[in-house]
């Protein structure tokens, strides 16, 4: 506190976190009332008034005159629980964020506006007298009221209105009944569009599923975390549906996390069809309203089940049962800006605090899930039965040496993709790269198009007539001349899906071709949209990237060519080579998935590559345990624990200044630092990056470093205007 303390006798202190101020709290007076913790308040806060949330509070007998009084008390039910206040501190402490940046996750815009949220409301009506008087009253002629008299003495319980428009009255016959006082009626939430049709009967299990919902459904009753190892097509979803189902029936509440928006729509349909139970989906096509209907719902114990991505590990659940976590190995559970929190490794703590189990599904899990196993701390539940078909897939090897490419594609791709097609089968060519080309060359002097903002190459997209920066944005005609010699002979390099789909548009004409990437994906629903026109078989040919890679069920699937593989053979990240091996296993597994057999062609200039053969030939636990070894060798995760810390500004000397600082001051601390050194990559933005990378034995010697490093920061008055952050756990380097 500053100022003068002051003897006032003993006097309640609140301290209060208001969002994006860098400070976990202010401390402030009460004023007219005593605000709940966890309640939202209206504060002072430098010559403005803002939104806070009440932490804390305390007891002391010397106040500082300078504390200011909280405005106003804006609710009297708290906004957060006490749990999920203990979750966000853990998050802010674990990953090395202020609090006042990890409560704005956990609390949607127009609530932390300060703005009403009025909830879906619908009437609800009974007879209020007996039958045989309430006939009496209306006019004989008056048949559909006499009906609607009628169906309401046969309900046991008063009706919604939805359901009496549903049964064919309309407003007036209801109205009519209303005015002449023959209804009770009161109000209550509507849930009509959120409660499920419940039709789907559960699936036979095998023995392996049977296994794994039995071995779950007898814990429960507390914390414990199940990898559900299952191959694609082994029916995880099945597994998930049936011990979901028993948490329901104990009047629990479920939050299921999967990684891509892409994937929350099939999985609420399949829910939706499984249960009658209320759910909302929660993910980032959601406008603010119906975001923070979700929320309040799901707060007050309205909905039992909760799908979304990433960001609803912080969705309050006050009878939460169970967490299930789907294709946990997937990156995109790892926030990459602001506070850099793990969905995946939070929802870990979550079920910890709340102790109720958690299920973590992948056909390719993280080393980090696979290594926890090897300790037992997780317990292994393999599905290595195809709940639909037992025939494996056939991988092929197509070597790229001394072989002509056209587009991106060999002949010998091509003709196996006319077989697939002619015979009516759908084919997925996956390349993980948007746009029509990766560089615009000159074919005279071997000048590129560069980005002025990036240390990166402008990518061609040819159907918007621009050169596009994936980086920053930066977007430009395409020149019409090499800006170094000024020849004409400007020639695209590499392939992207653009450029894919334009060619294979020209060699299969009379075929239902279909483009998803980014760019071509915008809309709303339009992801929705196209992939239904593939459940439906209206598309025959798809070019892809990694939004196509997972999770999604084709049945007439039969061939995938994954075009641009060597990539993450000649990444520097010690995590390329997982998610090379974790991408062509999932994006394999869409093929096949049916009666007729799967085929996979992976073309490649590395066919020798061992771990490739690893993989193909043995599966991705022997790939797995191979690339663990090498962890172990070389000390990174799961065996050691990293974190990063990133500076960027327009001047490098400055960001140097700052890392060689901080470098300094840990080398009084027992962890390893290497750099500072270049991003990989260098210029984003009009800004250089760089960053220090930090090596610990332990989690806990790598957390009392990084929190003792901030606290110093923070004390430390000459390191001013460059903009850094720590990445605990990172999932890249770059």
């Amino acid at each position: 506190m500053n100022g003068t303390a002051t003897d006032m006798g003993n006097t309640d202190v609140f301290k209060v976190c208001i969002p994006h101020t860098s400070h976990d709290y202010f401390d402030y007076l009460p004023g007219d009332g005593l605000p709940a913790i966890g309640a939202r308040v209206w504060v002072p806060f430098r010559n403005k008034v803002r939104l806070g949330i009440v932490i804390d509070r305390y007891v002391t007998d010397t106040v500082s005159h300078k504390l200011k009084q909280i405005i106003e008390v804006i609710e009297e039910r708290p906004s957060f629980s006490a749990s999920m206040l203990k979750f966000c501190q853990w998050i802010a402490l674990y990953y090395q964020s202020p609090l006042s940046e990890v409560l704005p996750l956990a609390l949607p815009k127009k609530l932390r506006l300060g703005q009403p949220v009025p909830l879906p409301m619908t009437e609800l009506y009974q007879l209020s007298g007996d039958k045989e008087t309430t006939h009496a009253m209306i006019n004989p002629r008056a048949r559909k009221q006499h009906a609607l008299i009628d169906f309401l003495a046969e309900q046991s319980d008063f009706v919604s209105k939805t359901t009496l428009l549903g049964e064919g009255f309309n407003k007036a016959h209801i109205n009519n009944l209303n005015e002449l006082k023959l209804l009770n009626c009161k109000e209550t939430i509507d849930l009509t569009k959120y409660i499920g049709a419940g039709l789907d009967m559960p699936l036979l299990l095998n023995e392996e599923q049977q296994q794994a919902v039995e071995t779950i459904n007898n814990q429960l009753h507390a914390y414990h975390c199940y990898l559900l190892q299952g191959i694609t097509g082994s029916g995880k979803t099945e597994v998930y549906l049936q011990v979901i189902a028993k948490v329901l029936a104990a009047g629990k509440q479920v939050l299921v996390l999967a990684p891509e928006i892409g994937l929350t729509p099939q999985l609420l349909t399949r829910f939706h069809a499984r249960f009658k139970e209320p759910m909302v989906v929660l993910h980032s096509n959601l406008n603010e309203s119906e975001r923070a209907i979700a929320w309040q719902l799901a707060r007050d114990n309205h909905v039992k089940l909760v799908i979304g991505t990433r960001a609803a590990v912080f969705t309050p659940m006050p009878e939460l049962g169970l967490i299930v976590v789907d294709e946990e190995h997937d990156s995109s559970f790892k926030q990459m800006d602001g506070v850099r929190y793990s969905a995946r490794d939070s929802a870990l703590i979550r079920a910890h605090q709340a102790n109720i189990p958690v299920i973590l599904g992948s056909a390719t899990p993280s080393l980090e899930s696979m290594h926890n196993c090897q300790q037992k701390k997780y317990t292994l539940l393999r599905l290595n039965q195809k709940a639909l078909t037992s025939t494996p897939l056939r991988y092929q090897l197509i070597d790229l040496r001394n072989v002509q490419i056209q587009n991106g594609l060999a002949s010998e791709t091509i003709t196996i993709i006319g077989e697939h097609l002619q015979r009516n089968n759908q084919v997925l060519v996956f390349i993980n790269r948007r746009g029509f080309a990766p560089v615009l060359l000159c074919h005279q002097c071997g000048w590129m198009h560069d980005c002025k903002a990036c240390d990166s190459h402008l990518t061609l997209h040819r159907k918007d007539k621009s050169l596009i920066c994936h980086h920053c944005g930066l977007n430009q005609a395409i020149p019409s001349q090499c800006k170094r010699c000024h020849s004409k002979e400007l020639i695209p390099v590499g392939a992207g899906t653009q450029r894919i789909h334009t060619y294979l548009q020209e060699l299969f004409p009379d075929v239902n071709m279909l483009r998803i990437d980014r760019d071509e994906v915008r809309g709303r629903y339009e992801l929705e949209h196209r992939l239904e026109l593939i459940s439906q078989e209206k598309a025959q040919l798809i070019v892809g990237t990694q939004m196509l890679a997972k999770g999604h069920h084709f049945p007439k699937l039969t061939l995938i060519v994954v075009v641009d593989t060597d990539a993450g053979f000649y990444n520097q990240d010690f995590r390329a080579l997982e998610q090379l091996g974790q991408l062509l296993i999932q994006v394999a597994g869409r093929a096949g998935r049916a009666e007729q057999a799967g085929h996979v062609v992976i073309q490649t200039h590395l066919p020798q590559h061992p771990l490739l053969n690893t993989l193909i030939r043995n599966g991705y636990d022997e790939f797995a345990t191979e690339l663990l070894t090498s962890r172990q060798q070389a000390a990174m995760p799961p065996y050691h624990y990293l974190a990063v810390i990133r500076a960027q500004d327009k001047q490098s000397a400055k960001i140097l200044h700052l890392l060689h600082q901080m470098k300094n001051y840990l080398s009084d601390h027992p962890v390893h630092v290497l750099g500072p050194a270049p991003a990989p990559l260098p210029r984003k933005a009009n800004q250089y990056r760089m960053q220090l990378l930090l090596k610990a034995p332990s989690r806990k010697l790598l957390q009392s470093t990084l929190t003792a490093m901030r606290q110093w920061l923070t004390m430390n008055k000459d390191i001013k205007g460059v903009r850094w952050n720590v990445d605990v756990d990172p999932q890249d380097l770059s």
